[in-house]
């Protein structure tokens, strides 16, 4: 089961039941929402984010979700979005990627490099912290090919097929 959090300039975090459709009918998050405003009747920039719910009714998750909340979420440009942290592996895997997409003579088709194989996934190494924490340990999907210039070809051929570009 889910919950979802809600943070906005107030720096508060209110927790919201799990609700999948359009947000726009979300009575319950437009509830909290309208409280939300400055004096001058704008709504305060929240951000909302998913937790699972037994991960939320541990003090120290909630304590660490919120800490990493309050440090990211200032001012437009001001703050560090995602993390710094986030920013410098993403660029090495963009990195990597490039270097692999070179290695194999900049293909433009999957099938002339090693597109998703399993020797291009991605595994981190926290399987025993996530292991301590009570979370799941499945490995995750997510390959370096998905940061390769292939990944965006591959989209490309995926949409058209689908006809999102006619």
């Amino acid at each position: 089961m889910k919950i979802r959090c809600f943070h906005s300039k107030s720096l508060s975090i209110e927790e919201l039941p799990w609700y999948e459709g359009n947000p726009e009918h979300d009575d319950t998050l437009n509830y909290r929402v309208s409280f939300h405003k400055f004096g001058s009747g704008d709504g305060h920039v929240g951000i909302l984010g998913t937790v699972k719910a037994d991960d939320w009714k541990k003090k120290a998750y909630q304590d660490s979700i919120a800490e990493e909340v309050y440090k990211r979420f200032t001012k437009p440009g001001t703050g560090e979005g995602l993390g710094s942290e986030f920013y410098d592996i993403k660029s090495n895997f963009q990195q990597d990627a490039i270097a692999c997409w070179k290695s194999f003579n900049r293909p433009k088709d999957p099938s002339f490099c090693d597109y998703h194989k399993e020797n291009k996934r991605l595994y981190p190494d926290t399987k025993d912290l996530r292991k301590e924490e009570g979370l799941d340990t499945k490995r995750p999907n997510t390959f370096l090919c998905d940061f390769c210039p292939v990944q965006s070809m591959v989209m490309q051929k995926k949409r058209k097929a689908a006809g999102q570009y006619d």
